[in-house]
């Protein structure tokens, strides 16, 4: 009877020994590889994180400048209500200066004698009607009106003579005329200078 004598044993646990060592070594790559991809994995979700944060930080400050555009957007709403106002009141203030600087000149343009019925004032523009007792008293108010420096483009529409009130004839008279709310330069010069000479 035979038997297998292996008279070389030491060969044998060195290749036991090779085979543990390259299985050890295989786990601990596959260990490693493991925690890696762990550790990638949690860095990853940590950016995340980051990012998603920065997000909700930027998206909050868009909400707030939105908010403040808004609130901008109601201030300049109402500062131009506000400036349309200060115009209305001004242009309404500018008329009723106007009225009064007109009322105030029109004694100084209209010669006894003549009598005024009707003022009719659209913007500038003025259309005046009523009597007089005499040609020349006519003839003197339009002369009155073509140099006055605050009225232009003044024209005589009609003149009609044989009126009669209170027993005694007139002659009914419509003109027009356009009232500027600025007197030309030679009416501001002509100020300065009466101002001058009052000092």
């Amino acid at each position: 009877m035979l038997h297998d004598i292996n008279l070389l044993p030491w060969r044998e646990e060195k290749r036991q020994q090779y085979k543990q060592r390259f299985y050890g070594m295989v786990v601990l790559g596959i260990l490693a590889a493991l925690m890696l991809q762990w550790f990638a994995s949690l860095y990853i979700d940590h950016l995340k994180d980051q990012q998603k944060s920065r997000n909700q930080q930027l998206q909050a400050y868009i909400t707030k400048l939105d908010k403040e555009l808004v609130n901008l957007k109601e201030i300049e709403a109402k500062h131009k209500s506000i400036l349309t106002r200060l115009r209305l009141v001004e242009s309404l203030q500018n008329e009723r200066n106007k009225t009064t600087d007109f009322m105030n000149l029109m004694p100084e343009l209209v010669p006894e004698g003549v009598y005024v019925d009707k003022i009719k004032m659209s913007g500038r523009e003025v259309e005046m009607a009523g009597v007089s007792d005499s040609t020349a008293r006519l003839a003197t108010m339009l002369d009155n009106f073509e140099n006055s420096m605050w009225l232009v483009d003044v024209e005589m529409h009609s003149i009609i003579s044989g009126k009669v009130l209170f027993g005694k004839k007139f002659q009914s008279f419509k003109l027009s005329f356009r009232f500027e709310e600025e007197p030309p330069e030679q009416a501001k010069d002509g100020q300065t200078i009466a101002k001058q000479g009052g000092q």
